[in-house]
């Protein structure tokens, strides 16, 4: 996985590298012009951006790529008192968001979900891991947090030529899906508790690899349905798990202390989205999205 990160800081810059450069292609730029270069020069899977940076700002950056039609995924840093501006940047595209000081395996947990994957998604059928059921389209997951890309290309795949589904909008619902999804398998199917999920990543354990063992012991499904209208796209998302109650999940912008694990993913999607609805029970959920170009 090829990762532009963008900070005028030398010690983070340094610390991104240290920490990240085994793992993954990293190009590191100090600047809004150096970074902006870069990626209009080569291909990148993710971009990781400071929003104060010297020369050209990780707004004025943003708009940059967009005007380009570069629509690479794009992961923000601000300070407390740049929250909203962190808001906006999500209206320009922007996929998700950092709160500085941040922990750098909470970002990396962040980053394995763009991460490049074989998408061989006919070995998930044959494996008997996904089942296509009926309707416009549904999937049946037997989940597995690693496989989540995969998932989520089945899922766009059917849309993929659809003239209204612009490039911005198939980023979007990948955002959304990875968001929603992952919350399925992590809180609805395993049974994660986010004081749970918490104590994992600040013991630096392998959050994923945990997931996993607890979805292969409960046994449990997650059922997608989507449907398809001439204005846009409505999927619904369904996990066997016990649910869990909406209105105890705290608002990352009213608590942003608790950003990097409660709440996040629920955020993310309204961002990216026009309606989410959850049932009662809390382990369903249905949300649209209209395509941007108009019918």
């Amino acid at each position: 996985m090829k990762i532009l990160f963008v900070d005028d800081e030398d010690n983070i810059r340094e610390l991104f590298q240290e920490y990240f450069h085994r793992e993954f292609d990293v190009h590191l730029a100090s600047n809004g012009e150096e970074a902006l270069l870069a990626a209009t020069t080569q291909s990148f899977d993710l971009i990781i951006s400071d929003i104060s940076l010297p020369k050209l700002n990780g707004i004025q950056f943003i708009q940059k790529l967009r005007s380009e039609s570069i629509y690479t995924p794009f992961v923000v840093i601000t300070g407390d008192s740049d929250i909203q501006i962190a808001i906006d940047v999500f209206r320009m595209g922007a996929v998700d968001f950092f709160l500085k000081p941040f922990r750098m395996e909470s970002l990396r947990l962040r980053i394995k979900k763009f991460e490049n994957t074989d998408n061989d998604t006919n070995l998930l059928f044959h494996t008997g891991e996904v089942s296509l059921v009926a309707g416009d389209y549904t999937l049946l997951f037997r989940p597995k947090i690693k496989n989540i890309n995969k998932y989520v290309a089945l899922i766009l795949e059917p849309i993929l030529n659809n003239p209204r589904a612009r490039e911005e909008d198939l980023l979007s619902l990948k955002v959304v899906l990875y968001e929603l999804i992952a919350n399925a398998i992590e809180h609805g199917v395993a049974g994660v508790s986010y004081q749970e999920k918490q104590k994992l990543l600040e013991a630096n354990e392998d959050y994923f690899l945990y997931v996993d063992r607890k979805c292969e012991q409960c046994q449990l499904s997650i059922e997608v349905h989507v449907s398809l209208d001439q204005n846009g796209i409505q999927i619904m998302i369904k996990d066997d798990g016990e649910g869990f109650d909406l209105a105890s999940v705290p608002n990352p912008i009213e608590n942003p202390g608790a950003n990097l694990v409660s709440g996040r993913g629920i955020f993310l999607a309204k961002m990216n989205i026009d309606t989410i609805k959850y049932n009662q029970k809390g382990n369903e959920v249905r949300f649209y999205k209209h395509w941007t170009t108009p019918v």
